[in-house]
């Protein structure tokens, strides 16, 4: 079947149309390219297709630096040139707020397109007594064997050269979570320490924390820069990435749900007052808040939370996603509760992929 792809849609696919006239997304295929697709899910109104061939390429279209991205997947746009990644990244963002036309859309901050992820999730394999590691093919249950990644940083590269020695049997589904820390790669349940700007910051394998070590410390500045107090709530705070650069400046209230990310927390943050709860079901009687900083999961804040954040009435609101459909929805609905989406900003977290970091700072009306 043959199709030309029109733009890309919110996810990082691309968007045609068939001769029935129903919608297609294309993994494979980048704007204004034309080849030969397969389809792999039907729906009543759309489909999804994979790319056999490109007929007609991009001028933006290179030649992939890892030869083994067809097979894992986990860079869909590693073919696709760096700039023209930006550019793309860019417009899906402000085509999802176009609906807030006085939002201000800050330039996107990017970073080294390569060797920047410090944190990875291996497929542990024993092959003839030689330990290998890999990666789940995307969408699929196959194990890729690699013997380098061109996106994760030397010291996990190093670790893909020379796997550790471990029983295999005791891996959950032998699966190997590495993270790089300041003494290494940590890829058991020990607890390390990575320094990022002029804190160091207590890390495990078995709590979420930003895999771009890179960029990191300049979101950082920018939401602390953001905030303004003296109360300043940090609502999904992980292992307080936030609060240890606002607890010198601010009185800083911290809501996790995750006991292993408070327990982490606890170990550097000094002038932070914790609450393990979900966020949601937290709500506490709250005389006065000055700003609200957000880093939800990727589906965003329960449906309660906007009606509870604004309940307190803060000046600001600073929404920091690695989602943006759901952060969109969620700032439409402050909108309505009395905030106004003022600036948005990008911080490319993840090149190479269609994924990015947003901050958006909202104010009372």
């Amino acid at each position: 079947m043959y199709v030309r792809a029109e733009k890309f849609a919110q996810g990082g696919r691309s968007v045609g149309r068939l001769d029935d006239g129903r919608v297609v997304f294309i993994n494979g295929l980048f704007p204004n390219e034309e080849g030969e697709i397969s389809i792999v899910e039907e729906k009543k109104d759309y489909c999804v297709a994979d790319t056999l061939s490109v007929a007609v390429p991009s001028p933006f279209r290179r030649k992939s630096p890892c030869p083994f991205s067809r097979e894992c997947g986990g860079c869909s746009w590693i073919e696709l040139d760096y700039e023209e990644q930006i550019r793309a990244k860019d417009a899906l963002v402000r085509e999802l707020f176009s609906d807030m036309p006085d939002i201000r859309f800050e330039e996107p901050v990017t970073g080294p397109e390569f060797g920047y992820r410090s944190r990875a999730r291996f497929q542990y394999k024993i092959k003839n007594g030689k330990a290998s590691l890999g990666f789940c093919a995307e969408n699929s249950n196959k194990n890729v064997e690699i013997t380098h990644c061109p996106v994760v940083d030397p010291d996990l590269n190093n670790l893909i050269a020379n796997p550790p020695r471990l029983n295999a049997w005791e891996l959950k589904n032998q699966e190997l979570s590495c993270i790089t820390t300041d003494d290494g790669v940590l890829y058991d349940d020990k607890t390390g320490w990575i320094t990022v700007g002029d804190r160091r910051l207590p890390v495990s394998n078995k709590v979420f924390f930003q895999s771009n070590l890179i960029l990191l410390p300049k979101m950082i500045d920018y939401v602390v820069s953001l905030a303004e107090g003296p109360a300043v709530m940090d609502l999904y705070s992980g292992v307080g990435t936030f609060s240890a650069f606002l607890e010198d400046k601010f009185d800083v209230t911290a809501v996790e749900i995750n006991k292993a990310c408070l327990s982490l927390a606890h170990m550097h943050l000094k002038n932070t007052n914790f609450f393990t709860s979900p966020v949601e079901k937290w709500n506490p009687k709250v005389s006065k808040v000055d700003t609200v900083i957000v880093d939800p999961p990727r589906v965003g804040l329960d449906k309660k939370v906007p009606d509870m954040i604004a309940s307190w009435n803060p000046k600001r609101i600073v929404y920091v996603s690695c989602y943006a459909p759901t952060m969109h929805r969620d700032v439409k609905r402050l909108e309505e509760l009395g905030y106004k989406a003022q600036s948005l900003r990008i911080y490319d977290f993840y090149a190479n992929t269609p994924h990015v970091e947003t901050v958006v700072l909202m104010s009372r009306r």
